[in-house]
């Protein structure tokens, strides 16, 4: 993984806690929204490491999954 990627996931995750820690009592669909721009930020980089390994990218998560994640 290059500096560059390992830097714009650590600031993507930073940026996830410091507005989690701002808004525990946001809505579910708030929660939602900011888990999605983590993920839309995240899985470009995954992506990449997986084709790197020769490996398939794991499936994405369903959109409508309804675990706590976050």
């Amino acid at each position: 993984m290059s500096s560059d990627d390992k830097e714009t996931i650590e600031t993507a995750v930073n940026d996830a806690i410091a507005w989690l820690e701002k808004n525990h009592e946001a809505e579910v669909e708030e929660f939602k929204t900011q888990k999605k721009q983590l993920e839309d930020v995240v899985q470009p980089i995954v992506g990449k490491l997986y084709q790197g390994a020769g490996s398939e990218q794991p499936p994405a998560e369903d959109e409508d999954d309804t675990r706590d994640e976050l």
